[in-house]
């Protein structure tokens, strides 16, 4: 027995069930733990405590899910359920709030005595739930219109193609069906369009156990074929006998979101009186129906809608810290920081890294005269841990591969689990690299270095904002080794400042901060316009900027404080609302400036 007991221990710990048995007494108040196993504290429950009966298991329920958990279980003895499977949330005293899958037993301990044993095998799926919920939401963005269904394990939830969100109007859903029923006494379930059920039958315990069956028989399925037709051709309430000569009857009212059909209400009787009271309020059951309809309609509405603005409201987050990045790099780049350029790669790697959760950066460069002697010029690592071997003697032997997929991938070498091969696997695990993206940095002309981008924590698709923005940061810091290394450091500056500026798919240009005059203006905002507007006012483009022009303290104390501002404004010459941010810079030579970024709003 001690062997049979440590391997079903160890079964249990090896499918992540906790196991716990209570005993219930029909009648009596609470009920009293039978077991609990050791691995239950692995969800925050005191196992020493509740043996002790200093603490109940239902304490660990979360308090607004309480009362329906144990609803559902006497419900499910009181039917003579045999098992089910129930989701709720638990909170445990580590105060983490997890959601729990329950697989639920109920046994016949003395039928004379009304006592029952409950299994409960319980499983920590809050992981599930939240990449399920991410993916959900993308989803439900991206198609507002998906499908509701009801799942038919003892409680109404979202299925996995709906909005998780729903979940609480879901549940209200079942709880306005359960009241109605009890406030009538009349039988109800919930089916789908097909006529299957999806949620427990509740009613008078008299007939209950005729009502479940009832679905299940060919009768039924033939008959619930002829009672959809008649209800969706005519929309309006409706009364069928259940049974030829019988006293039952049923009333059936869709429930729809929006023009989708979600499934049936379905109200039920058997007696002579309960038929009577049916034949009254049934008018009011399509009535209540309609009601349901309309408040699960707007209820995903507006979560829909909501995770629509949080969305587009972190991409604008996360494009602006991008966009910061580069504006500080840009910056530090003009302000002719050659002798501290080192100090400013490193940082610049910093902010990217953390930006973009990669675990380590990389900057590459080689001797001119032997393009095999490679040196780390730069390096960043989350954990602040200094290079290891690996990086400083054997990275470097691999650069060689990295420069021939560079040559092959248009520009850049990029390895993620879309595109690996077990070669790239192999050869990126000796440096505990996941995926990776590498750029090459050129310098008068000749190969100069390779800048590394690496993710070493899990697997990792790269998307196409991260290689949008990875491509410009390596050209920051091209500009940056020029500016340092280059024979001709304010001719390499000048033209690699345009490069980068053209690259950019917002429209940019550059201004005298009290002239207003435009020293340049780049590719996309030319595109935009029809014309170039370098050399020409920038005041004829932005007339709401004029009293900054007029009024030069404001513009000397704005640009002192090294304020970005930002705002959105109508530009006549785009016939567009555009958000503006406003960045001061020097340019070039060191002369003040400001550069003026413009996006169109809707973009966001």
């Amino acid at each position: 027995m001690v062997i049979e007991n440590k391997y079903l221990r160890k079964a249990i710990e090896k499918t992540k069930y906790i196991v716990l048995v209570k005993r219930y007494i029909i009648d009596m108040p609470g009920s009293s733990l039978v077991y609990v196993s050791p691995n239950a504290s692995e969800i925050g429950m005191n196992v020493e405590m509740l043996n002790k009966g200093m603490k109940l298991s239902e304490d660990y329920i979360y308090p607004s899910d309480r009362e329906m958990v144990m609803k559902t279980i006497h419900n499910a003895i009181d039917n003579r359920v045999q098992d089910y499977v129930h989701e709720y949330r638990m909170v445990g005293d580590d105060g983490v709030l997890r959601q729990v899958r329950v697989n639920i037993c109920i046994e016949v301990v003395s039928e004379e005595e009304n006592t029952y044993e409950v299994e409960f095998y319980i499983r920590d799926i809050s992981a599930e739930k939240e990449e399920e919920k991410q993916a959900e939401i993308k989803r439900a963005i991206e198609e507002p219109n998906r499908r509701m269904q009801i799942s038919p394990t003892g409680s109404l939830v979202i299925s996995k193609l709906d909005n998780p969100g729903m979940i609480p109007q879901i549940q209200k859903m079942e709880m306005i069906m359960s009241g109605f029923s009890q406030l009538t006494n009349l039988y109800s379930v919930f089916v789908d369009e097909n006529g299957k059920v999806e949620s427990t039958p509740v009613g008078p315990a008299t007939d209950l156990g005729d009502f479940y069956d009832l679905f299940e028989t060919p009768t039924y399925k033939e008959f619930f074929k002829t009672m959809k037709e008649e209800v969706l051709a005519e929309m309006k309430p409706h009364i069928f006998d259940r049974e030829e000569g019988g006293y039952g009857k049923l009333a059936m009212a869709p429930i729809f979101v929006g023009d989708n059909l979600q499934g049936f209400w379905v109200l039920g009787s058997y007696t002579p009186d309960e038929t009577e009271h049916l034949e009254e309020i049934y008018e009011l059951h399509w009535t209540t129906a309609e009601l349901v309809s309309d408040f699960l309609l707007q209820s995903y509405n507006s979560i829909v809608e909501s995770a629509k603005s949080r969305g587009a409201g972190k991409k604008m987050r996360e494009e602006l810290a991008r966009q910061s990045i580069v504006n500080n790099a840009l910056s530090k780049i003009n302000s002719k920081l050659s002798e501290d350029v080192e100090q400013v790669i490193g940082e610049t790697l910093r902010e990217v890294a953390l930006h973009m959760d990669l675990d380590r950066m990389f900057l590459y460069t080689f001797d001119k005269d032997n393009p095999k002697a490679f040196s780390l010029r730069s390096y960043f690592d989350v954990s602040g841990e200094m290079p290891s071997d690996d990086i400083l003697t054997l990275l470097p032997e691999r650069l060689y591969l990295v420069v021939d997929a560079i040559k092959r991938g248009n520009g850049c070498c990029m390895l993620d689990r879309t595109n690996m091969t077990q070669r790239d696997v192999i050869n990126l695990m000796r440096y505990n690299f996941r995926a990776e993206i590498a750029y090459p940095i050129y310098l008068e002309g000749r190969l100069y270095g390779i800048l590394i981008f690496a993710e070493s924590k899990s697997e990792r698709i790269w998307t196409k904002e991260e290689l949008r923005f990875s491509q410009s940061i390596s050209l920051l810091i091209q500009n940056m080794l020029e500016n340092a290394d280059g024979d001709d450091n304010v001719r390499n500056v000048n033209k690699h400042l345009i490069e980068t500026y053209n690259s950019f798919h917002e429209g940019i240009f550059i201004r005298d901060l009290y002239t207003g005059y435009v020293f340049f203006s780049n590719k996309a905002l030319n595109d935009m316009l029809g014309y170039d507007l370098t050399g020409g006012d920038s005041r004829k483009i932005l007339k709401n900027l004029r009293d900054k022009f007029e009024h030069m303290d404001g513009v000397r104390k704005d640009i002192a404080g090294r304020k970005i501002t930002n705002w959105c404004s109508y530009v006549p010459a785009l016939d567009e609302i555009m958000d503006i941010t406003e960045v001061p810079i020097e340019w070039l030579q060191g002369g003040a400036a400001t550069m003026i970024i413009m996006k169109k709003a809707k973009d966001n």
